[in-house]
């Protein structure tokens, strides 16, 4: 069902942004940007902040339930307002090219989706269970690794021979323009701070709603700084150095710190993702013709999904390492060691049954684990800032 929900969804935010390429000026597409980015954020913060209540009240469930009836309205809101005009005229000029309505099928690049998703999948699947369930050198996570090696390789060859729409046109990939956008959407996984701080769903949501803020913030600064000066490369440059120092700053948190660290320590970081996710997509959109755009703008979001999912997978992965390395030294002694560790690794809940200096001794091991994510994140964060350097986007002053 999480699958089901990511395909509705993931798309989303795409043919949103492609809807307002088509319907504004470029030059202008900045504070539009920065408004649905707006939007985008608020939801985010309500998010962060009923979806920890309602878990810890009336129940998980209901953080899904609960948005049944919104996305209702916004199908129906959509139905009524998005003009079907331009797909009318799509279909009149193919019919007057003797074109027939299965053509349309046989352009989507169905091979080549199918190669990405099993080849990240295959991928995911290896970091997951390696180090965790299986050595790195167990078989099964060789295996897995290479078997997401052989689909990738086959997913570029075809695009690279497709004579369809691409998923993935190589010839969008010149340049750093790409990896700069990949890399700079890498950094995350901020959600983990209720395991140190002992906080409920709630609190932690809590916690988050101003930090979340800073999010919508940063893309509207950059939404007017684009509509007036244009300034992609620098808007992207600032961006990934705050995510930078963001980041660094929340390695550097001690455990059990002063509470203000903990809220304010977040800020930069999500105030620089604000500020270069808009930048890097109009400093990509700029690079092609407008015809192009609907494609290129999938590119932008499809290199920001591939970049969130190995984020989270890699600190997740380094996260599980880093617990199943430092838990047993930590609880030496302890009966029953390895079933604790193992039920410690897989439900963060089980911290609030242990003993008092059990319990000491686990959080101390989760904000070591935590603080190698984030360390990692910063020299992420270090090369999308020197890739941004290089990052050399073409002007907004174009039709």
């Amino acid at each position: 069902m999480r699958a089901l929900t990511g395909l509705g969804g993931g798309g989303l935010m795409t043919m949103a942004t492609i809807i307002n390429s088509d319907l504004i000026p470029f030059k202008e597409r900045g504070m539009y940007q920065a408004c649905q980015n707006v939007l985008h954020g608020f939801g985010s913060i309500c998010g962060a902040s009923l979806g920890g209540l309602i878990a810890d009240t009336i129940g998980w469930r209901w953080c899904f339930g609960i948005q049944v009836p919104i996305s209702v309205f916004a199908f129906m809101v959509g139905h009524l307002v998005i003009k079907k005009d331009g797909g009318k005229k799509a279909r009149d000029q193919e019919t007057a090219n003797g074109a027939k309505h299965t053509s349309r099928w046989k352009r989507i690049d169905l091979a080549g989706a199918l190669l990405l998703v099993l080849g990240l999948s295959a991928q995911l699947a290896a970091m997951s269970m390696g180090g965790n369930n299986y050595p790195w050198s167990d078989i099964r996570v060789i295996m897995a690794f290479l078997l997401s090696i052989f689909l990738l390789v086959a997913f570029v060859l075809v695009e690279m021979r497709t004579k369809t729409i691409a998923v993935m046109p190589m010839s969008m990939l010149k340049g750093t323009l790409a990896v700069s956008n990949l890399i700079s959407n890498v950094c995350v996984g901020m959600a983990a701070y209720s395991v140190v701080l002992k906080d409920s769903a709630s609190q932690a949501g809590m916690r988050l709603v101003i930090p979340s803020l800073a999010t919508p913030a940063g893309g509207l600064l950059s939404g007017i700084v684009m509509s007036r000066w244009g300034r992609l490369s620098e808007l992207v440059r600032v961006g990934c150095l705050l995510m930078m120092v963001g980041n660094g700053l929340v390695a550097s948190l001690r455990y059990q710190d002063s509470s203000w660290k903990y809220l304010i320590y977040l800020v930069p970081a999500n105030f620089g993702q604000g500020m270069s996710y808009p930048a890097i997509l109009f400093t990509f959109l700029a690079a092609f013709d407008h015809n192009e755009q609907a494609v290129s703008t999938s590119m932008v979001y499809l290199f920001r999904s591939m970049g969130t999912v190995w984020g989270v997978a890699a600190s997740s992965t380094l996260i599980q390492n880093v617990l199943t390395q430092e838990l047993p030294r930590a609880l030496e002694g302890i009966p029953h060691k390895e079933k604790l560790i193992d039920e410690i690794r897989h439900s963060v809940s089980v911290l609030k049954t242990l003993p008092p200096d059990v319990q000491l001794a686990a959080r101390h091991v989760y904000y070591s684990a935590l603080r190698y994510a984030f360390i990692a994140n910063t020299a992420v964060a270090a090369v999308a800032l020197v890739s941004a350097f290089f990052a050399r986007g073409r002007s907004l002053d174009r039709k």
